[in-house]
């Protein structure tokens, strides 16, 4: 038989059919599977197979699974209470085989097939579905249409094509257009829960707010989750916070929202409810409940924030705000606890510290991202640079950079932080950088950075593992750091530049230094802050600096990039006075690197319009 006429066998069988390896993860589902449980293929793979069972009956199948080894024929069967991803229990019998390791395979484990049908469907009703074309075997991805890239953006002749957004292993191709709605489903839902996500959870409260009900937002964590996860190891720390969600769906009504924003944090939104304290309550003494998780009983305290809609707190992000000092309140009042939000709980020490607490773990765990914003040159005709600029997504929303980034040059976290957005912007521009030499990404630096003694160094190398040339590398610093006397800077910068990096002073004219001055700095380009930007309202301003600073930086060679250019009126004053390249909202916003091809086109259509009304 070939083989792929038997993983086709396998993909439609009628029963539900796993694989488990011996650490408790599934390696394989078929459709049925993903039917029946009601989770997709890309939330079980790799997740522990405990999440499919009720928590009655986890231990039981433990032990069935234990005893295979030793069974004659290598095979058990089971009968017991699964659990769907809606939270819904259901009568199942499963039948376990064990699947020896391949002769000769001493590095391949043995597998556990796992035959689940459902007990309370009766046989002759079952109904024989075709399958969805995501999962016809063999399927080939209908021919783009013309003047399509592979990703399928369309893009203007004069852009160049922007890097295909990664796709995860396995994912079907762009072309089948028809899974669109089932994407985007997926993509609002946590993974390993099924609840709502950050996004999800910020739609409905957006929602909620739009309507007069009483609406209240509880924000919660795990106490000491990273102690639980490094004494129960991941697995079993996942099967904790499926169980946590598990709870918390059962404390609240059906039309009330349960959201997983990441890690141990979880949210609740409650509308038209006329008691959230009793709600509060009955979530803590819920969760407090013991559980069997990897063989030991745990108690899973919480520390939750209860926040309540008012005459002065109608924004979703102030709510969050609120409900998050007021779970950092808990925290120091001695953990397992809830406290409803008042207003001193923002000025607390707890509250400060809680915001380098949670910058730090973001650090920890990777959960800083990089936005792009793209800068044009009115000459050229196109994009020629992105711009780089840090993210932190925290309960759902994007901190604003002058609120972190302060933290983390008090913290020290600022140079971990400029590592991975260096790092990071290379690894994701490179595909666009490749298409044309004179483009370039630039990133910015703190002066903190520069404290480093091997910084140059380091930039170079993070050039070099993600393959950037230096030379489409621009590194943008303000104009106080090239005067810092603490810090080597100007040895590194010539050190930088020596090897092809391109160094800009961002908010020219901000600071203290001169036209004169500029000869003696290792400098590339110059950029015209936005406060001088503002000052051009109607184009009809008589502002004869402009034309001194970019004359003057044109004659020490360097170029000028103004920034901040929110209207056409902008854009055609500065292109009328020589400004190489222009950057600002008009062109358009930072985003992330998925979103390159439409960033492109719409920073082109921008300057179009602004050619035509010259």
């Amino acid at each position: 038989m070939e083989a792929g006429f038997a993983q086709q066998l396998l993909e439609y069988n009628p029963d539900a059919l796993l694989l488990v390896g011996q650490d408790g993860s599934i390696s394989f589902l078929n459709t049925a599977a993903e039917r029946l449980f009601g989770y997709t293929r890309a939330q079980l793979l790799g997740a522990d197979h405990s999440m499919l069972l009720a928590e009655a009956s986890r231990e039981d199948f433990h032990g069935v699974l234990a005893g295979l080894g030793t069974a004659a024929d290598s095979r058990a069967r089971f009968a017991g209470s699964g659990r769907r991803a809606d939270g819904a229990e259901l009568q199942i019998e499963i039948t376990c085989s064990l699947v020896p390791a391949p002769a000769g395979a001493a590095d391949v484990e043995s597998s556990v097939v796992l035959s689940v049908r459902d007990a309370g469907a009766r046989d002759d009703h079952r109904t024989v579905r075709a399958p969805s074309a995501g999962h016809v075997a063999g399927a080939l991805p209908a021919a783009g249409a013309a003047g399509q890239t592979p990703g399928g953006a369309v893009l203007r002749r004069r852009t160049p094509e922007a890097p295909a957004a990664p796709r995860a292993a396995g994912a079907a191709p762009a072309a089948f257009a028809g899974h669109d709605d089932e994407l985007k489903a997926v993509s609002l839902r946590d993974p390993l829960t099924a609840l709502p996500n950050g996004p999800f959870f910020n739609e409905r409260l957006a929602a909620a707010l739009r309507r007069p009900d009483p609406v209240d937002i509880l924000l919660l964590n795990i106490d000491d989750f990273k102690h639980l996860n490094d004494m129960l190891g991941r697995s079993a720390a996942d099967e904790l916070l499926v169980e946590v969600a598990s709870r918390l769906r059962n404390c609240v009504r059906p039309h009330d929202t349960v959201a997983r924003l990441g890690g141990d944090e979880f949210a609740v939104l409650l509308t038209e409810c006329l008691n959230a304290d009793a709600v509060a309550t009955r979530i803590a003494q819920a969760l407090y409940e013991p559980l069997r998780i990897g063989g030991t009983m745990v108690r899973p305290g919480v520390s939750m924030g209860l926040a309540s809609k008012s005459a002065h707190t109608l924004d979703g992000a102030e709510l969050l705000r609120q409900s998050d000092a007021a779970m950092t309140a808990a925290k120091a009042a001695g953990k397992n606890q809830w406290l409803r939000f008042r207003p001193e709980m923002l000025n607390t020490a707890a509250h400060k510290a809680d915001g380098e607490t949670g910058l730090r773990r973001a650090v920890e765990l990777g959960q800083i991202s990089v936005h792009y914003q793209p800068v044009v040159s009115p000459g050229v005709g196109s994009v020629v640079q992105f711009e780089a600029f840090a993210r932190w997504e925290r309960h759902g929303r994007l901190v604003p950079p002058n609120q972190f980034l302060p933290v983390a040059e008090q913290s020290g976290l600022i140079r971990e932080i400029g590592d991975e957005v260096l790092r990071r912007a290379c690894a994701e521009i490179r595909p666009w950088l490749a298409g044309d030499t004179a483009y370039s990404v630039a990133v910015n630096i703190s002066g903190l950075q520069f404290q480093h003694r091997e910084f140059a160094t380091d930039v170079l190398a993070i050039a070099a593992s993600t393959g950037v040339d230096p030379h489409q590398l621009t590194l943008e610093l303000t104009e106080s750091v090239f005067f810092d006397a603490s810090s080597d800077v100007l040895g590194q910068l010539r050190l930088l530049r020596e090897a092809g990096v391109r160094i800009a002073m961002d908010d020219f004219g901000t600071g203290y230094s001169t036209l004169g001055r500029l000869q003696e700095l290792p400098l590339d380009m110059v950029k015209i802050d936005r406060s001088f930007v503002a000052m051009i309202k109607t184009g009809k301003e008589q502002l004869p600096f402009f034309t001194t600073m970019i004359k003057a930086a044109h004659a020490l060679g360097l170029l000028v990039t103004a920034e901040g250019i929110e209207t056409a009126e902008q854009a055609k004053y500065l292109m009328e006075r020589g400004c190489d390249s222009l950057q600002g909202y008009l062109f358009a916003k930072p985003a992330p690197a998925s979103d390159l091809a439409g960033t492109m086109e719409s920073a082109l259509n921008a300057l179009d319009k602004v050619d035509a009304g010259r």
